[in-house]
């Protein structure tokens, strides 16, 4: 009778898991600036949506050389729930620390970069859009303006394509605004991975980190959040 039990709880466990590897991980990012207000919203859900995040940037602040921005947090697992909300001061200094996490990471993981591209074009992209209005003021340099932005704008897509897989047809738009001064962005994109692919490509990493201890503390120094501002 006991091993019936222990054999069913055993399948409950591999059927569980294989369902949570074939689960997708889904996220969406829309950022918007209208004049001199931004706003970022990324939500990530994973496990079938028993999981989820979401991280809302309401404002970002330039102060001499450092990028200044408030950020608050929600997470949930099932019934349970957190929320957090804090001030950070993004500087120079931190974005020369990024650099070289990423040298250390690059220097102790045999072939980093084709490791990198190859999960990254797992990524599917589900969803692409770009609105831009601008005007200047003046009607020719609005049209110069509104050229430039459409190369912004065809570039951009360019480089999601080449770094992900386009499973959409990219939208957007450039308006001149002939009337006055303008500038406004909208981007919203959906992206999607499964769990079993994020899951096996961290497998794939550690069988190539050549020096462990050096990658976990990259690692480490790469999750910490910016200064308090």
């Amino acid at each position: 009778m006991a091993f019936w039990f222990w054999a069913a709880v055993a399948a409950a466990v591999v059927a569980a898991g294989t369902a949570a590897l074939l689960s997708q991980v889904r996220v969406r990012v829309r950022y918007s600036r209208n004049g001199k207000l931004d706003h970022l919203v990324i939500i990530v859900r994973a496990l079938f949506g028993i999981v989820r995040m979401q991280t809302i940037v309401p404002s970002i602040m330039m102060r001499g050389w450092s990028v200044v921005y408030r950020q608050k947090n929600r997470s949930e697992a099932g019934i349970l729930s957190r929320q957090d909300e804090g001030r950070f001061r993004l500087t120079w200094s931190r974005m020369r620390r990024y650099r070289r996490v990423y040298r250390d990471l690059q220097l102790s993981t045999k072939g980093f970069r084709r490791w990198l591209r190859r999960t990254l074009r797992k990524v599917e992209c589900t969803r692409w859009r770009l609105d831009v209005s601008v005007g200047t003021g003046d009607a020719a340099s609005t049209g110069a303006a509104a050229g430039f932005f459409w190369s912004v704008l065809g570039c951009a897509v360019a480089a999601t394509d080449s770094l992900t897989t386009l499973k959409t047809r990219p939208h957007g738009e450039v308006r001149p605004v002939f009337s006055g001064k303008e500038f406004s962005v909208v981007w919203e994109a959906d992206f999607r991975i499964r769990l079993g692919t994020v899951f096996f490509a961290g497998i794939r990493l550690g069988t190539r980190t050549v020096k462990l201890s050096r990658v976990l503390r990259a690692w480490r120094s790469w999750m910490t959040k910016p200064e308090r501002a």
